[in-house]
Order: structure tokens, then C-alpha cells, then sequence
């Protein structure tokens, strides 16, 4: 191993020497060599002396004594083994989520927190967590997990399936949480891009089932319509309505936070993707670690308005696909008058002239007004006209007023699913055509 205790403090001989050229290392491992057979090294874990090695087979580490090897020292070792992978940020971030969870180990009796290697030395496991928590008897493998990437990706999806199913064999939940950099996601398209390996990490807690009862709800009160796809998500394929959780760490100096997002995982298979629910949102280290029957991990306020707020964009989106049914129904009627309304500027004015002739039918409107009177179906025929007259000429000074022709159109679907009135719904007809 790579650690001892030195005059009352922990020497890593690795980290010591590695501060030094080339030219000095050799002497100072040779000062700790010799400390340590003058018994001033001793084992952090059983207090027995070790020595100092450095040779050709095995990078330079601590050994106990012939036969005197103890079984938290080997636990150690395979830790460090398993660990190396990982950048620097890993130890940072896991001694920060120890620290808090040891926290409230003080003030909860039914709770233990301990490294992973500690905890199951005696058991001899061949895997284990960052930190292994215990709650009332349910107990949790938290890990952290850096360098997810495309190179070696394969190698670390069978590694992290392997720890999951070890640590499933020996009645353990997972937790993992994964370096920010390697987040991707694109709430525009409802979409969250994964390395496979992230995949993997996806965990079930129970805020994902109150999420899976309202998907259930909306399915049972809405059959025939498919949620991801009603948001323009492109799947691969038929999605289950599993919710599951992906959280990212973001470390900064000695301060975390952490970002979780509520998903549905696509059909496994390159590219790795699935549908968010939530745009996601940032907790800090205090508020998510909460430990009550599980790690809280969440907030529970901002879950129960993400999931109202889900349920009205999901209503939006029936009644503005029901809109564009109408729509398509009336499209015939739409695009005769659009022709004989051509005609007729062609026949009083020369081509070049025809957008002077409808500046005749503009009016001068609070477009931002009547855009608000259209998304609260309040629009009178007049208006409707005067609207349309308007996009029609200045469409593109809409950005002026913080809005898109998409977003217009949007509100007009929206509209031409509730409106019955036979005027008004022509004019939105023609700006739908526009």
C-alpha cells in the first residue's frame, strides 16, 4: 500500500516522493527506507510496523512485516487499484460526500457511514464503494465516478456493470455520481446525450416513481398519445415509462453542488440518449445528502412544481396537436383563398407593387397586446385580421419584440383547438399558412 503512519500523521510515499527530481528521489527514498527499519513506519489500520520497497517488480510502497499482512490493508489496496482510473477530482469530491454524510452520523442512531474498503475488509470483497452507507438496515454503495469517456468507454461500461451487480449480489443500492463534464444535454430537444457507460449509472429512488404514477395518469387519461414524441423527442424506438435519476457533481475548489435529472432512457443502443422530463436543476451538498430513508437527493417542492408543470406542458401539447388536426382539415379551404386572394393583387397592381398594395391593409398594432389576446383566446375578428396583416408585412421585426413566427404559430394552433368562431378562425388559418 502506499500509506503509513508517520510521526502521528499519514505519509502517501507516492504523493511524497513524486514532489522531488529525479536526482533527489533516490535519497529520499532512501531516508524513508530507513526510517521505516528503524520502526518509525507503522500501518494506519492494525498500528504494525511495515517496511519501505521500492523494486523493480512493484512501484515503490509500504509492506507489513512476513505474515503479519492485515485485512484492511489489503482492502486498501484493492481500493487503490480499482480507483486508479479516476482523476483528482474523485478523492476531493468523496471525501467531501463522506465528511457530510459522517455528519449526520452523529445525530441519527440509526445511521452508519464508513469508507467502502473499511467497512467490508473482514468480507474480503472483491468491489468496493467510495462510501458505504447504512439506514435503519437498508444499505447503499455511493460511488463517484470521472473520466466517462468515448476512449475506453467499453471497458468502463463493464467495469460499472460489474460493481453494480456485485454490490446488488451483496444487497446493496448504488448511487453514483458523475463528473460534470461529462453532462450533454439539450432541454430544447428534450434530450440528454450519454456516454454508454452513463447509461448505466441511471438509478431508481422515489421520486421517479411519483413520476412514473403521473405518466401512468396522463397515459390512462390520454390513450393514443405518445409523451416523448407530443415534445419532438425522436426516439429509437417504444419507451417504457421508467423514470430514472442521473446526477452530476460540479466541484469548484472545495465547494459541490449537485445537478439531478429526471429521464426516460432510450432503447440502448448507439447514440445513447433519453428523453428528459426536467430541465434539471443544481442542489447544494447540504440540502441534497439529507439522509431520511434514503439520501434525499432531491427537492421536494421543486419536484412537485417540475411535475404540475409537466402535466399542463403535456395538456398543452394534446390540444395543440388536436389543433393542427383541425388544421389539416381546413387546409384545403385555407390554401383556395390564399389563391384568390393572389389573383386579385395581380390584377390591380404589377407585381413589384404588391407588397405597397397590402401595406393598404396593415394597421399600425401593439403586436406584443395581441399576441397576449391570443394566447388567452380573447383575439375579436377585427383583431384577427389586423394580426394577420401585420405578420404578414413585418414578420421580421417580431424579434424586436422578444417573439418568433414558430412561437405565433405555436399560440395559433393552440387557439384554432378552442376558438369556434368561423371569422376568427380564418384569419388564424392564414397566418398558420404564412
Amino acid at each position: 500500500m502506499d500509506v503509513a503512519l508517520y510521526e502521528g500523521e499519514i505519509l502517501n510515499i507516492t504523493a511524497e516522493v513524486s514532489r522531488y527530481s529525479d536526482v533527489e528521489k533516490e535519497r529520499m527514498i532512501d531516508k524513508y527506507r530507513k526510517a521505516a527499519e528503524k520502526k518509525a513506519m507503522a500501518c494506519p489500520f492494525c498500528h504494525e510496523e511495515l517496511r519501505l520497497r521500492a523494486g523493480e517488480i512493484r512501484d515503490i510502497h509500504f509492506a507489513h512485516l512476513k505474515g503479519r499482512s492485515c485485512q484492511e490493508s489489503e482492502a486498501y489496496d484493492t481500493y487503490q487499484n480499482q480507483t486508479k482510473r479516476e482523476n483528482k477530482k474523485h478523492s476531493v469530491v468523496k471525501e467531501i460526500i463522506y465528511n457530510e454524510l459522517k455528519g449526520q452520523e452523529l445525530i441519527r442512531p440509526d445511521l452508519k457511514v464508513e469508507y467502502g474498503y473499511k467497512e467490508k475488509a473482514e468480507e474480503k470483497w472483491k468491489h468496493f464503494p467510495d462510501i458505504y452507507l447504512n439506514k435503519n438496515g437498508r444499505e447503499f454503495a455511493v460511488s463517484v465516478i470521472t473520466n466517462v469517456h468515448e476512449i475506453g468507454d467499453d471497458k468502463v461500461v463493464k467495469t460499472i456493470n460489474k460493481r453494480n451487480k456485485y454490490f446488488q449480489d451483496k444487497g446493496l443500492e448504488s448511487i453514483w455520481f458523475v463528473e460534470d463534464r461529462e453532462l450533454a444535454d439539450d432541454f430544447e430537444h428534450r434530450v440528454l446525450h450519454l456516454w454508454e457507460a452513463e447509461y448505466g449509472l441511471a438509478i431508481k429512488t422515489e421520486e421517479d416513481n411519483k413520476w412514473d404514477k403521473l405518466l401512468n395518469e396522463l397515459s390512462e387519461e390520454f390513450p393514443g398519445y405518445n409523451i416523448p414524441h407530443l415534445f419532438g423527442y425522436r426516439a429509437h424506438g417504444p419507451m417504457n415509462h421508467d423514470v430514472r435519476s442521473l446526477y452530476y457533481v460540479h466541484s469548484i475548489g472545495d465547494e459541490i453542488t449537485f445537478s439531478m435529472y429526471r429521464l426516460i432512457l432510450d432503447q440502448m443502443r448507439s447514440p445513447f440518449r433519453a428523453f428528459a422530463l426536467t430541465k434539471g436543476y443544481r442542489m447544494n451538498i447540504s440540502q441534497a445528502l439529507i439522509v431520511r430513508d434514503e439520501i434525499l437527493l432531491s427537492d421536494k417542492e421543486r419536484e412537485d412544481q417540475n411535475r404540475l408543470e409537466f402535466a399542463n406542458q403535456v395538456l398543452f401539447q394534446i390540444e395543440a396537436s388536436k389543433a393542427e388536426a383541425l388544421l389539416k382539415r381546413d387546409s384545403n379551404e385555407a390554401r383556395n383563398k390564399q389563391k384568390v386572394r393572389e389573383d386579385y393583387f395581380a390584377t390591380i397592381v404589377h407585381e413589384s407593387f404588391k407588397e405597397v398594395a397590402l401595406t393598404h391593409f396593415s394597421i399600425d398594432i401593439d403586436v406584443v397586446e395581441y399576441i397576449s389576446k391570443l394566447k388567452y383566446l380573447s383575439l375579436s375578428p377585427n383583431e384577427s385580421e389586423a394580426l394577420f396583416y401585420f405578420l404578414k408585412i413585418h414578420r421580421k421585426e417580431l424579434e424586436d419584440y422578444g417573439l418568433t413566427l414558430i412561437e405565433v404559430k405555436k399560440w395559433v394552433r393552440y387557439a384554432l383547438g378552442k376558438v369556434n368562431e368561423p371569422k376568427i378562425r380564418k384569419w388564424l388559418v392564414e397566418i398558420d399558412e404564412l
